[in-house]
Parts: C-alpha cells; sequence; structure tokens
C-alpha cells in the first residue's frame, strides 16, 4: 500500500537543523514535511554549545527564553598554564556587534522539544516519525520522495528537498554526492564531573584551556556538571582511556598538584573527522548541516554552521517559491560550502592544532580590547552568516 502527500519543502531529519529549517519555513507560510526515521526525537548527548549568532537565530525563532533558563551562560574564555591564567576574552566586548554576547551551554536535545512543539503548533508543518527517507526523483519542475512509513510506503511530492539526516546521510547518498575528507589521528575523551573545579583552578572560567607544554585539557561548563575534555592518542585504546588509572594521570601531566583526581558522573569516548559535501545541491535537493559538514568540535561550531546553513537555504527558498526564482537557492547553497571550505575547517582546525605559536598568538589578542573583539567576533561566528542589521545590539 502506497499512500502520498504534497507540500513545498520536504526536510529529510528532525535534528536541530532540520526543525530551524521546518520552523522558518512554516512561519513564512510555506508547507513543509519532516521526515524523521526514529521514533521520536534524539536525546542522546551531543552538541551542546550555541554562539551569539546563532542565538540570534533562535530568539527570532521564539525558543530562546526557555532554553535561557535551562542553560549555562558563557561571559568568559580563559587560557591558563599550571601557574594561572594568561589570557582572557570577555565575550561583553561584542555588545555593539551582537544583541547576545555571550555562549549558551545546553545540550541540542533541549532545543529540539522546544522546536517541535512550535511546528507541531501550525497548520502547514508536520513531523512525520518513524520515516525514513529512501528514494528521490526529480526534473526542473520539482521533486518527489520516497519514504519507508512503518513498513508502507509513503511518496512525497515537493519544490525543494533539504537533507539534514547527518554525516551518514541518505540523502547524500541518494545524490551520489562524495563527502571526501579525513578522520583525525587522535580521539577525545569526555568526563563530566559534578565537583567544583574552582577548588582546584581558582577564577576558572565557563570555557577554559590548560596547557602545560605540549599537553592541555579543556573544561567546559554545564548547567549541571563540568566536562573535561582529553585528547586521546591515536595508539590508546578506548578500553584504556576510560579507565580512573589513565584519566587521572593525563590530569596529573597537566596539572601536577592535581592528584585527587575528580567525581567522575559519567565518561564517553568519540572520533571525530573533517568532511565537506562534493556539492550542496542537485537540481532542487539541497543538503545543510551534518549531511553537508563534519569537524572536530572544539570551539562548538559544526552545529552552529548547520543552523546557520539552515537559515540561509530557507530564507532563499521564501523567496524562489515567492519569485520563482530557483537560481537562489542554488547561490546560497553554494555560499554555505564556501564557508564550510574557507572559514568552518580552517578554524576549527587551528583550534585542535594549538601549540606555542598560536599560544602566542592568543596572548596577544588579549592584550588589546578592540583585537581580542575582532577574535571573538571569529570564535563566534558573528562572521559566517549575513545577518540583518537588527541581530547587532
Amino acid at each position: 500500500m502506497t499512500a502520498s502527500l504534497k507540500t513545498q519543502v520536504i526536510v529529510a531529519g528532525a535534528g536541530p537543523v532540520g526543525l530551524v529549517a521546518a520552523l522558518i519555513l512554516a512561519r513564512a507560510g510555506i508547507d513543509v514535511v519532516v521526515l524523521e526515521k526514529r521514533a521520536g526525537l534524539n536525546t542522546a548527548s551531543k552538541a551542546s554549545t550555541f554562539h551569539p549568532a546563532t542565538l540570534e537565530i533562535l530568539d527570532d525563532l521564539g525558543v530562546l527564553e526557555p532554553m535561557m533558563g535551562q542553560g549555562e551562560i558563557v561571559r568568559r574564555i580563559q587560557y591558563r598554564t599550571p601557574e594561572g591564567p594568561f589570557a582572557e576574552f570577555v565575550l561583553a566586548d561584542l555588545a555593539d556587534r551582537t544583541r547576545f554576547p555571550f555562549r549558551l551551554h545546553l545540550e541540542q536535545a533541549r532545543l529540539t522539544p522546544l522546536l517541535l512543539a512550535r511546528i507541531d503548533a501550525r497548520d502547514n508543518a508536520q513531523v512525520l516519525f518513524d520515516t525514513g527517507f529512501e528514494t528521490l526523483t526529480q526534473d526542473e519542475n520539482g521533486i518527489t520522495v520516497t519514504a519507508d512509513r512503518g513498513g508502507e510506503k509513503l511518496t512525497i511530492a515537493a519544490d525543494y528537498l533539504i537533507g539534514t539526516d547527518g554525516a551518514r546521510s541518505t540523502v547524500r547518498d541518494a545524490l551520489g554526492l562524495a563527502f571526501d575528507g579525513m578522520v583525525y589521528p587522535h580521539k577525545i575523551l569526555r568526563v563530566m564531573t559534578p565537583d567544583d573545579l574552582d577548588n582546584v583552578l581558582p577564577g576558572i572560567a565557563a570555557i577554559t584551556y590548560l596547557h602545560n607544554g605540549p599537553k592541555s585539557l579543556s573544561f567546559l561548563k554545564m548547567p549541571d556538571c563540568w566536562r573535561i575534555i582529553i585528547r586521546v592518542p591515536e595508539e590508546v585504546t578506548d578500553e584504556t582511556a576510560l579507565q580512573d588509572g589513565w584519566f587521572a594521570e593525563r590530569l596529573r601531566e597537566v596539572l601536577p598538584s592535581w592528584t585527587t583526581p575528580p567525581a567522575v558522573g559519567g565518561r564517553d569516548v568519540y572520533g571525530a573527522s573533517r568532511r565537506v559535501a562534493s556539492q550542496y545541491q542537485v537540481g532542487r535537493a539541497f543538503l545543510a548541516g551534518d549531511s553537508a559538514h563534519v569537524t572536530n568540535t572544539r570551539g562548538g561550531m559544526n552545529m552552529n554552521c548547520g543552523i546557520h546553513d539552515a537559515q540561509a537555504l530557507t530564507h532563499a527558498m521564501i523567496r524562489a517559491l515567492r519569485d520563482n526564482r530557483p537560481a537562489l537557492v542554488a547561490a546560497a547553497a553554494d555560499e554555505r560550502k564556501r564557508v564550510a571550505e574557507e572559514m568552518l575547517i580552517p578554524r576549527t582546525d587551528r583550534n585542535v592544532a594549538g601549540g606555542e605559536g598560536w599560544l602566542q598568538k592568543v596572548r596577544e589578542l588579549a592584550s588589546s580590547r578592540s583585537s581580542a573583539a575582532d577574535y571573538l567576533t571569529t570564535a563566534a561566528m558573528l562572521d559566517m552568516l549575513e545577518r540583518p542589521a537588527s541581530a547587532a545590539a
């Protein structure tokens, strides 16, 4: 048995990128259908940093206020050695460049239900769970998607498709697009602790990078814990990295006075890749988010870049549908690919590479308020998306 639907835009994937795209479209009066192969929203611990440019988008969509009540507001970024801080950036220095001069730490799984509730409240949008994208056909006038909905076939005709179905994107595969790149040789150990780390590192900021020669640790304050991030060399197995002894030894390497490790509330090891799709568009099908690009997690940029993709593509689609100018969407896709290749990947790679040269640069940037503000503009991704004049404070 085959059922059929007709809409204007199909979004494949109900993560934060797909739901942002769907909500922007629905608020503009565009009919939209979201396909999600899972039975519900993904609740796994994933991306958790929201940058100022992204906060502007989420505020416009009406979901930022409840997020603020749940999240950890980040106002300082600190670099230090065992002797103490040597550089600090105050995000308030961005107050004349954005109305949200801070970062917000919150699991992305706290955002997606807020977006879903607003989509469900609209008559022109629907999210179909347990419905996985399978195939597509298209011509110059439109696109037809076949999906599996609980074992039954569903066909949907639309003007456009946006694939936001993750790094293993079935939309990207159906379009025959390459996703070339590399796997980073190291993995990451993430340890969650409920301990107050100010007892160990007095004056620690909510984002802190601790360096001791070539060794380093990263610290991120979450609403309910601290995350300690440690690079795992490629020769170290996951099983070894997850042991208490290995974790404790890494802490002492960077901070010899840290003789009693913090309590561990949870830990995991994960890898990362650096990849960009060969194209973001084939005909009337487009890619955004992890379907289009992935990179390392340091700096928390990839999900934010995906949400920016969603805004850029949907704003172009709204204009294209209104004025019958599909070339606008193609141009937006090309620009988002350029941003990933020329800005996202180089910045995240720089964050990982580190080294004495970079740390000296950090010292110099932090010593000048204007230089610090310019650096924060790039770290906050304010230059990676065309923003309306109203976005500034």
